[in-house]
């Protein structure tokens, strides 16, 4: 019985996705998009003024026959109202956070209407519903969280929005195929320590001292913090330097895929990307050597964005898709 119902649903859904096309935001959800049908509480309802019609025809009581009539309309009003008021919904934006691999990617939703954040209701395969609630700006912020499993590009699943505002005698919804993606990073873990650094005394270290006491002035490298660039200097017409202080690493590992020792792509990822973090803790500098890609060397959180991109989207050499 469920599974001829749930393929019957599965060709509606792509019956009316195709019907509606692709979904660009801002997003006003037409009538035509929007379908509804009773509740529970709408069949009960129904089935108590059919009862009660039946019964005022058949004892002539016209009084029960005024009731049923008026209760019919009734039903036929709150329908036209579940209706317009989903039809009031824009949705405004649509982003998705990256995160890693064992975790949950958080999708948001913004949108703008007549309803009321608890009238709105967002639903995905396999998410899990956050509460809805409202912003200052009387933007209705809707979110969904997705288990992943596996690192790489992650893209949202066909979600549906509904509501049963204002009387929960009918269902109105809609499908959304939100244009909205997230990377999965390896999931960081392993129990390697960090490579030696890579300058002429072939040991990493670190200066002592206080973080407070400025060492000195370098030039910019990309992935360098803006809060640490000598702005001072630079508006004088001195070149991008960066103030360095005591207690920062004064040199660079190098993570190199093809020297890390564990056996296994996957495994190699995991703990390069558990020292890419545990560098960007320490404000540590750091370069990144994955085969078939550039060399990325740097510090700060903007150069560690950039290497669990990179992590989270590697093929290796020889086995691309």
């Amino acid at each position: 019985m469920h599974v001829p119902l749930q393929r019957w649903r599965e060709r509606a859904r792509s019956w009316a996705l195709r019907r509606q096309g692709p979904d660009t935001l801002p997003l006003r959800l037409a009538p035509r998009r929007i379908y509804i049908l009773p509740t529970a509480a709408g069949l009960n309802y129904a089935l108590i003024v059919a009862a009660m019609f039946v019964a005022g025809m058949n004892y002539g009581n016209g009084l029960v026959l005024l009731l049923t009539f008026w209760m019919t309309g009734f039903g036929l009003v709150a329908m036209i109202q579940t209706q317009r008021g989903l039809a009031s919904i824009r949705l405004v934006q649509a982003a998705a956070q990256p995160a890693f691999a064992g975790e949950s990617v958080q999708l948001d939703v913004q949108a703008e209407g007549e309803l009321a954040a608890t009238d709105l209701v967002i639903r995905g395969a396999g998410g899990t519903a956050l509460p809805a609630s409202t912003h200052a700006s009387g933007r209705i912020a809707l979110g969904l969280r997705f288990e992943v499993r596996q690192r790489g590009r992650w893209k949202a699943p066909v979600l549906s929005l509904e509501s049963r505002a204002p009387f929960g005698l009918f269902r109105a919804w809609t499908w959304l195929r939100l244009d909205a993606a997230a990377l999965v990073y390896p999931k960081p873990q392993g129990d390697a320590p960090l490579p030696e650094s890579d300058d002429p005394l072939g040991t990493h270290h670190r200066q002592a001292g206080s973080l407070d006491e400025l060492a000195g002035l370098r030039a910019f490298r990309e992935g360098d913090s803006p809060r640490q660039v000598a702005w001072k200097a630079y508006a004088r017409g001195a070149p991008l330097l960066v103030r360095e202080y005591l207690g920062q690493s004064s040199s660079s590992s190098v993570f190199d895929y093809t020297t890390v020792p564990i056996r296994g792509a996957e495994a190699r990822l995991s703990q390069l990307a558990r020292w890419v973090l545990d560098s960007s803790a320490g404000n540590l500098s750091w370069t990144l050597r994955l085969p078939g890609a550039a060399e990325m060397a740097g510090s700060g959180a903007a150069h560690r964005r950039r290497c669990l991109e990179a992590l989270a989207l590697f093929v290796e050499p020889g086995h691309e898709a």
